[in-house]
């Protein structure tokens, strides 16, 4: 049964000040109206954290009720009438870029867009597994990403550096659903063995591997994973990664 505006912004309001509750209510997941609201209410609250915009409006507030206090006292008061004028032009003018910014965060904001800033080639050179050279090994160092794949599959002991390189050349040839596969195969593996060989490189290629796909519903988990845990490899990566715009291009998924 799906919620109304009010009881959906009642229960937003309940989720985001108890910390303890997560993002997203379980009984929203079948009703897709409601799924849309509330990701567009979360978009909401992040566009207003990511500006700063309450702190700018309110800046200007408090400028405007010390300038109001001095007209009560002050013999200039023509003086005091022109700085109120400026400080109302000033809030005009942060109302005005605030919602032209937004116009943009909207129009640019895609999962596609959020993939060719964020996501960065693998060096095989300078990261784990470097030290045993193979022919797969040469061939993914000279980008020979069909050659790649050749090896991968003639490979009798598949390990999950061989599974996360073909992965990779995968990704670089545009075949999301392979680099899927390949991604989850090596962390499936961690999961049964309980190692974490290439576990934070398979979590963060994944996750780019669904928002070059579009598919920004599957890569949030593993984003939100990446960005709480601050040992993780990519990290920094993901952390620098616009919340807003992730909001944004999840709700035109929904649409």
């Amino acid at each position: 049964m799906s919620m109304n505006h009010e009881q959906l912004v009642d229960q937003f309001d309940k989720t985001f000040t108890d910390k303890s509750s997560g993002e997203q209510a379980p009984q929203f997941l079948s009703d897709a109206e409601a799924a849309r609201e509330w990701s567009y209410l979360r978009m909401a609250v992040d566009g207003v954290q990511e500006t700063g915009l309450y702190e700018q409006v309110a800046s200007v507030k408090t400028q405007w009720m010390a300038q109001q206090a001095t007209a009560a006292t002050s013999q200039s008061g023509a003086v005091v009438w022109h700085m109120s004028r400026i400080v109302m032009r000033v809030a005009a003018c942060i109302l005005i870029l605030a919602g032209g910014t937004a116009v943009y965060k909207y129009m640019s904001a895609s999962a596609n867009h959020l993939y060719a800033d964020y996501s960065q080639p693998y060096d095989l050179n300078t990261s784990r597994g470097a030290a045993t050279r193979d022919e797969m090994d040469e061939a993914y160092r000279n980008k020979n990403w069909a050659g790649v794949t050749e090896l991968f599959k003639t490979k009798k002991d598949k390990t999950n550096k061989t599974y996360f390189l073909a992965g990779m050349a995968a990704l670089e040839s545009k075949h999301y659903d392979d680099a899927i596969g390949m991604f989850q195969q090596v962390i499936a593996a961690n999961t049964q063995s309980g190692s974490d060989y290439f576990e934070d490189e398979a979590e963060f290629y994944l996750a780019m591997s669904w928002l070059a796909r579009n598919e920004v519903k599957e890569a949030m988990p593993l984003l939100d994973k990446i960005r709480a845990d601050k040992n993780h490899l990519y990290h920094d990566v993901v952390v620098r990664m616009s919340t807003l715009d992730l909001r944004i291009a999840q709700y035109k998924e929904l649409k």
